[in-house]
């Protein structure tokens, strides 16, 4: 059951990477005038192995899992998108049929993997491992990964930072609603002044979102810069003294916050200009 598991997670994991990096990996190739690698077969072979590499390798070393189990990853990986790439050579598979049967193949070759290190790919209590001889490097890592939600967050916004955006006002009531749903579900208000500070909060968040739905556009936009930025310093206070939501989902909102604030604010700006 463990290997199971601990296959379904990777395989989860690899599907979430893929659709995060990708973008980025994209604008970074158009950015460097490679943007026409992705059109041939070998090319998106590569690309669709980092695009599954990167995000997966940052969710083991988030896990400890080990280096072996790391690099054998990226070997399964790899080698399920070069497979299908002979064929294509040889005429016998169309360049989008040997792109699919590598996403196809790549299934197989992480449940392979998970079967021969159950180990350390296994998802029962124990299972995730260190290497004892980690050197400063995986180190260095390791920190990084610890902060995946950081990672995350930067990935979801990756449009934003492209191209900054005003969003809507309405989601002001979302963002300040959210925590009293979550806190409520998680059972986090026992202490009632905690539960009535949330519920000013939202109202308050209401409050403002109605205010930027009838001033001008360019303040609008400012006022809700100014609401996402705000939350942010209230997800880094419920991060500190860990109540209401999970810590990581709580760093992950406040450097999301952040950056859409920030977007709305500059593309409030460019509206006077």
């Amino acid at each position: 059951m463990s290997t199971v598991l601990g296959a379904l997670e990777l395989l989860a994991v690899a599907a979430a990477s893929m659709f995060l990096v990708d973008p980025v990996l994209a604008a970074a190739l158009n950015a460097l005038g490679w943007s026409a690698v992705g059109f041939h077969p070998a090319g998106a072979a590569v690309a669709m192995t980092i695009d599954i590499c990167i995000g997966t390798a940052v969710w083991m070393l988030a896990r400890n899992r080990s280096t072996r189990s790391i690099i054998g990853f990226v070997i399964a990986v790899a080698v399920a998108f070069a497979l299908p790439l002979p064929l294509f050579w040889s005429g016998a598979l169309s360049g989008m049929a040997a792109v699919l049967l590598g996403h196809v193949l790549v299934i197989p070759a992480i449940v392979l993997l998970v079967a021969l290190l159950p180990g350390d790919l296994g998802t029962g209590r124990g299972r995730a491992t260190r290497d004892a001889d980690s050197g400063r490097i995986r180190l260095i890592l390791e920190r990084i990964a610890r902060r995946w939600p950081t990672l995350l967050a930067l990935l979801l916004t990756f449009g934003k930072m492209l191209d900054p955006s005003i969003t809507p006002a309405w989601a002001l009531v979302v963002l300040g609603a959210e925590y009293v749903v979550i806190g409520l579900i998680r059972r986090q208000f026992r202490d009632r002044r905690l539960l009535h500070l949330h519920v000013i909060g939202a109202v308050a968040y209401a409050a403002l979102a109605v205010l930027a739905m009838v001033v001008d556009p360019m303040w609008a936009g400012v006022l809700i810069g100014f609401g996402w930025l705000l939350h942010a310093g209230w997800d880094i206070a419920l991060h500190r003294a860990n109540v209401v939501v999970w810590r990581w989902y709580a760093e992950a909102c406040a450097v999301f916050d952040i950056v859409v604030g920030v977007a709305a604010i500059v593309a409030s700006l460019a509206l006077r200009a």
